[in-house]
């Protein structure tokens, strides 16, 4: 059974005090089958990284590998790839990779290419060596835009060596991880021009480089596997970061930018309403005439993976926002740049509503790439056009699984604005 706090915990807060989600062991349960790990894996990561924030500041790192008989790995990482297959697929395929982890001190890892031969870590002697070698074969992985064979040696095989499938709101789905001493990559990574020139350059900060390679078509997940492994930002600057916090940043600093392009561009003159759904995640997407205000609504419905919840709503106006949207948390980001980049498509400032509700086909948690596709998918679909608010309103009340929206909405509303409201977030 799911609690009332189940939809705001999401299985990270333990809020319930039982130490591990009751219902992510049930999911986890469906695939903890898998075969013996030896000594050594090797097989190709799609390319594909990851930084754990448990424990932070001290903090695991390592690839992940996919067995050598998949086609293809390089769409294991793709959102666009995995929005075409079934809940199902998506956590046979993810977790049929094997995650090596080596704990690093956040504190004290840096570039290690910047440092040339600076021990990288206080511990000394070989610890110190060997995590220089696995942060130099992770950040080589980073870099890549192909898949790279790798091989991982093992430690500690058996019951504390091993950990089942992880997943979790943010995060795609994950494989059972191991404990490493050892990551050698065996092919060359195929470095795109702009990661080359802009990770090399040390004087440009984090978020300049991540706009610019965005800029310049580099898909958010590599930005995210660059960001994470410290291989963006200012010289001594440069940090390992949780994946997963990596993942909103991302989102977040490049909405940022869109933001500054958009609000320059001329007004919206109609009311569009989009729609779509994926994977039990159903949307609404209305856009109006600006100013430029963004709000988002979300409800978990009664028979979903965390039982019914209020409404949770995170809103900013034109200023945008200083705090985090604790609400909604990283959903609110990734839906946010999927709508900036329509409107930087088209070219118009508007103001925009977001409506996510989610129903008991979203039965286990894939991450926030879902929000991102979902949000964009339903931007590419033909709208429905209104020449007034009440209108667009009365048709949004017909096709939301969320009743009693009204209530809650900030900006989807036909009530007059008040200066006030307009330039506060």
């Amino acid at each position: 059974m799911a609690f009332p706090y189940c939809s705001k915990c999401k299985g990270t807060r333990d809020l319930c005090g039982l130490g591990r989600c009751p219902l992510l062991e049930r999911i986890r349960e469906r695939f903890r089958s898998m075969q013996a790990i030896g000594d050594t894996v090797e097989g190709p990561s799609p390319p594909s990284v990851f930084v754990g924030s448990y424990g932070h500041p001290r903090v695991t790192i390592g690839p992940l590998t996919t067995p050598a008989d998949i086609p293809l790995p390089e769409r294991l990482e793709s959102g666009t790839f995995l929005f075409t297959r079934s809940i199902e697929d998506v956590y046979s395929i993810r977790t049929s990779m094997v995650r090596g982890k080596y704990r690093l001190d956040v504190r004290t890892s840096r570039d290690a290419r910047t440092l040339g031969s600076e021990p990288l870590f206080e511990v000394e002697g070989k610890m110190a060596v060997r995590g220089r070698k696995i942060l130099d074969s992770v950040q080589e992985i980073a870099l890549s835009a192909r898949s790279l064979d790798t091989e991982m040696k093992v430690t500690g095989y058996g019951e504390k060596g091993i950990e089942p499938p992880s997943f979790d709101s943010i995060s795609m789905p994950m494989g059972p991880s191991v404990n490493v001493t050892r990551v050698k990559v065996i092919d060359d990574p195929k470095v795109p021009g702009p990661i080359e020139r802009i990770t090399s350059d040390t004087d440009v900060n984090a978020t300049e480089a991540s706009v610019e390679l965005f800029k310049s078509g580099i898909p958010v997940e590599h930005l995210v596997r660059l960001f994470s492994v410290g291989l963006l930002g200012q010289g001594k600057r440069r940090r390992l970061v949780p994946t997963r916090w990596t993942i909103t940043a991302i989102d977040d600093i490049l909405s940022r930018e869109l933001k500054e392009e958009v609000t320059g561009f001329d007004g919206l003159d109609r009311y569009l309403l989009f729609s779509s759904q994926r994977f039990g995640n159903h949307f609404l997407v209305a856009l109006y005439p600006p100013p430029f205000r963004f709000e988002m609504l979300e409800q978990w419905q009664n028979d979903s993976l965390w039982g019914q919840s209020p409404v949770t709503t995170d809103h900013e106006g034109p200023r945008g926002r200083k705090d985090y949207a604790d609400g909604i948390t990283g959903a609110y980001y990734a839906a946010r740049l999927s709508v900036l980049n329509y409107l930087k498509l088209i070219r118009r400032n508007a103001g925009f509503t977001v409506i996510r509700w989610i129903t008991g086909d979203y039965w286990a948690p894939l991450g926030v790439w879902v929000i991102r596709e979902t949000v964009r998918n339903a931007l590419g679909s033909e709208p429905l056009v209104f020449e007034r608010m009440g209108q667009m309103m009365e048709k949004v009340n017909e096709l939301s699984g969320m009743k009693n929206w009204k209530a809650h909405a900030r900006y989807l509303t036909d009530r007059r604005l008040t200066t006030l409201d307009e330039f506060s977030s």
